[in-house]
């Protein structure tokens, strides 16, 4: 799948879900399907998981059955043959997001690395990393690259037990990478799940005798988050800022003696009192950061409407 027909995809739901809204009539939104095909076959996210699940037990069935056997030829043919049927899948078939190809690219991936001799050192989780980041690359499929970036994260807490700085050094990088406009939108979605996930499963590598280290950082990288989420105004910085300050206040918060009940009492008095302060900064705004009605369900909109007169 190209950058048009990525495009197309996102814009074919959009379209979809603005019909939905009410701010497209019906016309409009067939009009932009027509505008915009889309030659590939491609499933709603819970199909694609569901597909995926069954995909990965058929291959780890064909691997054990092939390991009857021989453990070497099990990973050797279980791989090769997984890799070329999703290639055969998505050049013949046109499968793209369905979930089975991405399961049978990384099924076929790792029974490729089952077949390399062992030898424990760190240094085996940089392949097990360029397995996803490989079949991430060629799914485009920003999960697996963020996996790829966490396995690289445990090897530097694991060589060098710098696994918070690697967390944090890469998703600023990604971070810093959102500045600009993508073509592909799973680039950009790729650089917003590792900005968001890297740094909060960074925070599992941290030791209580570098808590203090830890508060800077993720209070420094919070606060760079939340900089670049006001001057650019995008949405994952907002929840990436609110992430790392998050992890900052609650270390923080455990280097004070006192109950656990007063610092839950003193945090719920503050984050009422910081609700109440930005919805009074940004009652009646009209422009800039500025408070939306939502529509939770499709009646709301009816329920808001006067009566009709008798």
């Amino acid at each position: 799948m190209n950058a048009e027909h990525e495009r197309a995809w996102l814009l074919r739901g959009r379209a979809a879900a603005w019909h939905k809204e009410g701010l497209l009539d019906g016309a409009a939104e067939q009009a932009i399907l027509a505008a915009h095909p889309q030659p590939w076959r491609v499933y709603g996210l819970l199909a694609q998981l569901v597909f995926f699940v069954l995909t990965c037990v058929g291959a780890g069935a064909c691997y054990f059955f092939f390991a009857l056997g021989s453990d070497t030829f099990a990973g050797l043919f279980t791989g090769v043959g997984a890799i070329a049927l999703a290639e055969l899948l998505i050049r013949a078939k046109r499968w793209w997001a369905t979930g089975v190809e991405a399961a049978l690219w990384i099924a076929g991936m790792l029974s490729l690395i089952s077949t390399l001799p062992s030898s424990g050192k760190p240094e085996a989780l940089l392949v097990l990393a360029a397995a996803f980041a490989v079949a991430g690359g060629r799914l485009r499929q920003p999960l697996f690259g963020t996996i790829a970036a966490g396995i690289v994260v445990h090897y530097f807490e694991e060589r060098s037990d710098l696994g918070v700085l690697a967390a944090l050094t890469i998703a600023a990088l990604a971070m810093v990478a959102l500045l600009r406009t993508w073509r592909r939108v799973s680039t950009e979605w790729l650089l917003i799940l590792t900005t968001l996930v890297v740094p909060i499963a960074g925070r599992f590598y941290a030791g209580a005798e570098w808590r203090k280290t830890t508060i800077a950082l993720y209070a420094a990288f919070g606060t760079l988050a939340l900089v670049l989420a006001l001057v650019k105004r995008h949405h994952a910085w907002f929840l990436t800022a609110a992430a790392a300050l998050t992890i900052a206040v609650v270390d923080a918060a455990r280097t004070i003696p006192a109950p656990l009940e007063a610092k839950l009492a003193a945090g719920g008095a503050f984050l009422l009192a910081l609700s109440f302060l930005v919805s009074s900064i940004l009652r009646n705004r009209t422009s800039g950061f500025v408070l939306t009605p939502a529509t939770l369900t499709d009646f709301d909109d009816d329920l808001r409407l006067p009566p009709p007169s008798p």
